[in-house]
């Protein structure tokens, strides 16, 4: 157990530290024009001693403002990113949650119609969505929204974050593939399991079947589902910045996009340079994150899996 939890600490101290030299390199570029002035080039320097430079800056800075210092207006940066990441977690987590348990369900459901035309409502189904990408699934859903809002059954914001029906809207986006996803696992772990002596020693018994699929099987094949979980959140997690951007749904990703710059023109001599200290308060937040879903999720495959050896 407390493998599960100090191995992705050091994953996690790792991973930041690479990200943070990411973050902090020099941005030391040299153009070149070619005839009326037009873009000819652009030339990257490294140089060592102004990445240490930079380094250093960062860690004087973070001791001299106690954190991460004030913004342009003069308003505190960490209270503006732990706002807005909690924006985004109020979309992030229920689309999570919702992905385990509607997934698990549905994957249970897929296994139990899987002979017959149920197959084509439940596997089928779960493996054609899967192949859309998400963004044609998100505009889709809103094309069929817009449209009704003309025949006017219904009255749905799609855009903003001030609103409740911004947020639904948002979980529901998210919540797609985690459901599809952990639906497919389910419905495999299940399919491996019908196989194995216990089950046929369950039903030799006169065990019900129902009995047999909850009791036994899906609880055996829980540690294959939690097995896949970290691949859950990291992919809902970079589905977060698709969907706020595009929604214009105003949480932590979407402003942590905005520091990282957004050009429309470009000029020779010009060179954007993000809102550093912001971007790094914000990846900071995000892989802290990842490192409590990774612990909780080696927790929750440790306990299914000291479960597993009892039955």
């Amino acid at each position: 157990m407390i493998t599960r939890i100090l191995f992705p600490l050091f994953v996690w101290m790792l991973a930041f530290g690479i990200l943070l030299l990411i973050i902090l390199l020099p941005m030391d570029t040299v153009f070149t024009e070619g005839r009326g002035g037009s873009f000819g080039g652009a030339v990257y320097d490294y140089q060592f001693m102004n990445h240490w430079a930079n380094i250093k800056f960062f860690l004087s800075y973070i001791i001299e403002h106690q954190g991460l210092g004030l913004d342009r207006l003069g308003n505190p940066v960490s209270e503006q990113i732990t706002t807005v990441f909690g924006r985004s977690l109020k979309i992030f987590v229920p689309a999570i949650i919702i992905g385990f348990f509607l997934g698990i369900a549905k994957g249970v459901l897929d296994y139990r119609f899987r002979k017959g035309t149920g197959k084509f409502f439940g596997q089928y189904a779960t493996a054609g969505i899967l192949a859309i990408p998400d963004i044609a699934v998100i505009i889709l859903i809103q094309i069929a929204v817009l449209y009704l809002q003309a025949k006017g059954l219904v009255d749905i914001n799609l855009f903003g974050h001030d609103q409740i029906d911004n947020v639904l809207m948002n979980i529901l986006y998210l919540s797609i593939y985690p459901v599809m996803f952990i639906s497919t696992i389910t419905f495999n772990a299940l399919q491996a399991e019908q196989g194995e002596d216990y089950v046929r020693t369950a039903r030799s018994k006169g065990i019900s079947e129902m009995k047999v699929l909850y009791t036994h099987m899906l609880k055996n094949g829980m540690l294959k589902v939690f097995a896949y979980s970290n691949t859950i959140v990291l992919y809902t997690l970079s589905n977060l910045f698709i969907v706020e951007v595009f929604t214009e749904y105003r949480g932590a990703a979407f402003y942590m996009y905005e520091t990282l710059g957004s050009a429309t023109t470009f000029y020779v001599g010009a060179l954007l340079s993000a809102d550093v200290i912001a971007q790094i308060g914000y990846v900071f937040l995000f892989t802290v994150f990842i490192l409590l879903a990774n612990v909780v999720s080696g927790i929750a495959r440790s306990l299914v899996s000291v479960e597993g050896e009892k039955l």
